[in-house]
C-alpha cells in the first residue's frame, strides 16, 4: 500500500505536468495494467479520471482565489484548449468556469480530494470476507479478445457480444466461461486494455477464425465468490484489493486475473455468482538482522 500512496504522491507533485498513466504506475512499481484496476477498485475513478478530477479541483480553487484568466488557468490544467478545458469543468462542476467564478460559492462536495490513507482504513474495517486458495492446473482457452478504454470496460456488453460464438468453439472442457483480463497498451493520452471472453478447450484443433487462443499457466489463485450482477464487480475489487489483499498472507503475482462464470450464471438473477481469480503468491518472511 505504500507503494500505491508513492503514486498518489507522485500525481498531486505533478498535476501541472503532461504525465501517464504508465509514469504514474511505475511510481508505484506496479505494472500499468494491474495499477490501472487496482487504483480503479480503491479509488473509484480510473487514474485519469482521478488526474481531471484533481486538476479541476485547483483549478476551481484557483479562479476564485486568483486573478488569472481562464485561458492560463486551462492551460496550467493540461487542458489542449480553453474549449476543451470548459466543457471538462462543467461535466464535473454543472456549470462554466465563467459562472462558477462570478459565484465565487465554492461546492466543495464536488471537488476531488486526494485519495488517503484514512480512506483506505475506512475501506479495510468495513467488509470481512476469505477467498478460497485454490491450486488451478495451466489451461488452455478460447475466446474474443476485446479492446476497451481504460475506465470503459462494460462487461455485460462484451459478454452479450460473445454469446452468437460461444456455442461454436470445438474440443471445449467442462461448461464455464472465462473472463481473462491481459495486456495494456498505451498511446497518446489513451490507454487500452484486453479483455478476453473465453471457454476452456483441450487443445486448439478447429478454432474459429475470428476467436484467438491463450494458454494460463498452472498458478495459485485466491477465489473470491461475488453474488450479484456483472456491474456490481466493482464493489467486490474495491474489497478485495483494499481490504483483504493489503492483510493477507499472499501478494498479488503478475499473471493473468480472471472472472469465472458458471454456465447457469443469469445476470438478471441477484442471486448469481461469479468467481474471481486473483493470482497470488505467498508472501516472504523478512527477518531483521
Amino acid at each position: 500500500m505504500q507503494r500505491f500512496f508513492n503514486s498518489i504522491d507522485f500525481i498531486e507533485q505533478h498535476l501541472d505536468e503532461a504525465i501517464s498513466v504508465h509514469q504514474i504506475a511505475a511510481a508505484s512499481h506496479y505494472s500499468t495494467y494491474h495499477y490501472s484496476r487496482i487504483f480503479k477498485a480503491l479509488v473509484g475513478d480510473t487514474p485519469k479520471e482521478y488526474l481531471r478530477k484533481r486538476r479541476l479541483t485547483l483549478a476551481a480553487k484557483r479562479l476564485l482565489t486568483e486573478d488569472v484568466g481562464v485561458l492560463e488557468v486551462a492551460i496550467d490544467s493540461q487542458f489542449d484548449s480553453q474549449e476543451a478545458f470548459t466543457r471538462a469543468f462543467k461535466a464535473q462542476f454543472n456549470m462554466t468556469p465563467a459562472k462558477y467564478r462570478k459565484l465565487n460559492e465554492p461546492y466543495r462536495l464536488l471537488y476531488r480530494r486526494p485519495f488517503t490513507e484514512q480512506d483506505l482504513d475506512y475501506l479495510q474495517s468495513r467488509i470481512s470476507m476469505e477467498p478460497e486458495i485454490i491450486q488451478r492446473p495451466a489451461m488452455k482457452i478460447v475466446g474474443i479478445a476485446a479492446e476497451y478504454d481504460d475506465g470503459d470496460l462494460s462487461l455485460p456488453k462484451l459478454w452479450s457480444a460473445f454469446r452468437p460464438y460461444r456455442d461454436s468453439v470445438a474440443n471445449r472442457v467442462g461448461s464455464d466461461f472465462f473472463g481473462i483480463y491481459e495486456s495494456y497498451q498505451e498511446a497518446d493520452d489513451k490507454t487500452q486494455f484486453v479483455y478476453i471472453c473465453s471457454v476452456e478447450v483441450s487443445n486448439f484443433d478447429d478454432v474459429p477464425e475470428q476467436m484467438i487462443t491463450r494458454e494460463l499457466e498452472a498458478q495459485t489463485y485466491a477465489q473470491f465468490t461475488h453474488v450479484g450482477p456483472i456491474a456490481e464487480l466493482e464493489s467486490t475489487l474495491r474489497y478485495i484489493w483494499g481490504s483483504w489483499l493489503p492483510k493477507s498472507d499472499y501478494e498479488y503475482a503478475d499473471k493473468p486475473d480472471f472472472e469465472l462464470l458458471p454456465a447457469s450464471f443469469n445476470n438478471e438473477d441477484p442471486q448469481n455468482k461469479i468467481y474471481l481469480n486473483i493470482p497470488v503468491i505467498r508472501k516472504t518472511l523478512k527477518f531483521a538482522d
